[in-house]
């Protein structure tokens, strides 16, 4: 009897153990995926900008260039190079109108691995020192020129906020030419500078670096809308990025991913996700450390949002597929794709936009394109963009895309409006169990009939557990609706990934049906590949989802069939989601609002009294005019109104807060703002 005592003892013992280890995972399960919402409302966003921008392509072989050589020629000279630069800045509009005379400019460069120019990894030093060039044209010996970076690769004194044993600079960027331009007769009496954006003075990293607010909030949650950043970013009057155009992970590296840089790495780590001892491992980039969702191209937009790009010139001389790192064989580097070409505008979104379609990807598939987007950072639809000089599709070659799995699948629809939860409870298959009457056929209209409004995910993964608020424990069917687009009647491939049963129909017809349960990993998006055919025009979708053993999440992407995994994965080319149909879905389909502002230079600039900011209306507009500190801090408004009356008009700021008291002297932004046609600023020096 004893025996059997003890045994019931050790049993009874067992099982609370094993009841609170399953407490406790599934309450750490839980955590994981609600600290921060995996969605919010689409009407959460600023307005898409919508100007009409224009973005030039340069190729080497360009008949109103010096020298015309082949797209090929590996042997480009620096006078081959600066005459491109040239020509893709006039092109796409020249400097006049973005930089004045006395400026402090800033030029931002894609520095990785001690490689040298024309290795395709980092920006070439040839293509910066054309630009160093042409803006001290504008002010000879006056204008102000940083080149600032933050690499990922330390110098000596960088060693304590690393876990690498060794430097790999024994100079700032020596390998990739950058010293050298300190010591170029070419640049004799310009005013220029190497800023290590990661910190600096080398006795005290952290001096010149700035806790900044993102404009208008965040987008990568665990910053916590918050970003250490150099003070010679924040002290520019025009800031150009100058990235190397390449594959990377988040899909591409170009004028957008080029910020990463700005995150200071002796705050943030080398590498940029690891943190530093200093200030025990607070700060660094996530990333994907918490996958399934996934922060890398919010931290982009976020800094972008800092950086508030004026320019972008892109160095697609010597590019790279498969990965940001070159990779060698022998002395050759295996992943390098030869274009001689320069592409250069004032949107940022829209350069990104033509360098996706250059590498043969569609924008749409890459996050902080679209995010950046939706945050008013620019323009990403085709309608919007001219593009002048060379021809894009001529221009066009095929990149290997990223080995990752994310990299290939795109990206998922993230827009959708939802119905339910419907409990499943004494409904022996739920699956086939119709919660909506003739589900097939449903047309859902956003926050009618119980269902609910645009909601925008913002991860590939739909996360409905986090969504209608389930535990794991509760068992429910759910169903997701949205309209797509298609260009014109053609195949399709679907990328389906879930972890339990789910149903989709497209206009009624049911197309894919999954029953059972399968492993649906955070890395992995795609549990199959489905074949169908979509009709031209509008589509409606529908997706019906079964939670019993899984965690409640699925993905979709409406892909170009493709027989090579080399290049697979992009989204057929045209397609569009919205929630919507008509009139408001043509807008959206299009992505943009008709233009009907026109944001003009500041002047004077610098200015001690008072400047004034220019704008032109083509109707009437409801806006907001308000002036920024580098901090995001909103410091007056100057006018929240309709403005009735077309044509020119300016404000006139004086340097006082709301409170009338006079502001410190500094840069600060002056910001337009309104439905229809998004956010634009322009940045001022303001000198007491």
């Amino acid at each position: 009897m004893k025996k059997n005592r003890i045994f019931i003892k050790f049993v009874i013992v067992i099982l609370m153990i094993v009841s609170w280890l399953y407490w406790d995972i599934s309450r750490a399960e839980k955590n994981r995926w609600s600290v921060y919402k995996s969605y919010k409302s689409l009407k959460e966003f600023d307005t898409v900008t919508s100007a009409t921008t224009k973005v030039s392509i340069v190729r080497s072989d360009d008949p109103e260039l010096s020298n015309p050589i082949s797209v090929d020629e590996t042997s480009i000279s620096y006078a081959e190079i600066e005459d491109m630069v040239r020509r893709a800045i006039e092109l796409a509009g020249g400097f006049d109108w973005v930089i004045q005379p006395g400026d402090i400019v800033l030029l931002k460069p894609n520095i990785v691995d001690p490689e040298p120019p024309g290795s395709g990894e980092v920006t070439d030093v040839r293509v910066i020192k054309a630009l160093i060039k042409i803006i001290d044209e504008i002010d000879h010996g006056n204008m102000q020129i940083v080149v600032g970076e933050g690499a990922p690769r330390e110098m000596n004194y960088e060693l304590p906020y690393s876990s690498r044993t060794s430097p790999r600079w024994t100079k700032l960027w020596d390998v990739a030419g950058y010293q050298d331009l300190l010591e170029d007769p070419y640049l004799k009496g310009i005013n220029l500078r190497l800023s290590n954006l990661n910190g600096s003075p080398p006795e005290n990293p952290w001096q010149d670096l700035v806790l900044v607010d993102v404009p208008h909030g965040g987008e990568a949650l665990p910053q916590g809308g918050q970003y250490y950043i150099h003070k010679d970013v924040l002290d520019a009057d025009v800031f150009i990025t100058v990235p190397v155009m390449k594959i990377h992970n988040p899909g591409m590296t170009v004028a957008l991913k080029n910020q990463i840089g700005l995150a200071p790495s002796t705050r943030y780590g080398f590498s940029k996700t690891a943190g530093v001892p200093q200030d025990g491992y607070s700060h660094k980039l996530i990333h994907t450390s918490q996958a399934p969702m996934y922060w890398t191209d919010k931290e982009i937009v976020d800094l972008c949002n800092i950086a508030q790009i004026n320019y972008a010139v892109v160095d697609a001389i010597a590019c790279l597929e498969r990965e940001k790192s070159a990779r060698r064989s022998g002395n050759r580097i295996t992943n390098l794709v030869r274009m001689n070409t320069i592409v250069a505008g004032t949107d940022p979104v829209a350069v990104d936009h033509v360098c996706a379609r250059l590498m043969g990807l569609n924008p749409d598939d890459i996050e902080h394109i679209t995010l950046a987007e939706k945050v008013g950072l620019g323009t990403n639809n085709p309608d919007n963009i001219q593009i002048v000089g060379a021809d894009l599709e001529l221009t066009r070659r095929r990149f290997i895309k990223h080995s990752s799995t994310d990299g290939d699948f795109g990206q998922g629809v993230r827009t959708w409006l939802l119905r339910g939860p419907f409990s499943i409870e004494g409904i022996p298959d739920p699956i086939n169990h119709e919660f909506i009457g003739d589900e097939a056929n449903v047309t859902a209209i956003a926050s009618h009939d119980h269902w609910s409004e645009a909601v925008y995910f913002t991860d590939d993964r739909v996360d409905l557990r986090d969504y209608f608020g389930l535990n794991s424990s509760d068992d429910a069917v759910s169903y997701a609706f949205c309209f797509f687009h298609a260009p014109k009647d053609q195949k399709a491939e679907l990328w389906i990934g879930s972890d339990e049963a789910l149903i989709i129909y497209i206009n009624g017809e049911e197309i894919y049906r999954y029953a059972g349960t399968r492993s649906f990993k955070d890395n992995e998006f795609v549990s199959e590949k489905v074949m169908t055919d979509i009709k031209a025009g509008e589509n409606r979708l529908l997706i019906k989802s079964l939670q019993k053993y899984g965690r409640y999440d699925f993905c979709l992407n409406i892909c170009a069939p493709e027989s090579d995994p080399d290049y697979d994965g992009n989204r057929i080319w045209g397609l569009k989601f919205y929630t919507e149909s008509g009139d408001t879905r043509i807008r959206q389909l299009t992505g943009a609002r008709q233009s009907t502002f026109t944001l003009y230079p500041a002047y004077p600039n610098p200015f001690n009294s008072s400047v004034k900011l220019f704008f032109s209306i083509s109707k009437p507009e409801q806006m907001s005019v308000a002036v920024y500190n580098v901090y995001g801090q909103r410091v007056r408004t100057l006018f929240d109104g309709f403005k009735t009356t077309v044509g020119d008009h300016f404000m006139v700021w004086d340097g006082t807060d709301d409170q009338g008291a006079l502001v410190s002297s500094g840069m600060y932004l002056l910001t337009v703002q309104g439905p229809e046609f998004g956010r634009k600023s322009r940045k001022v020096l303001f000198l007491r």
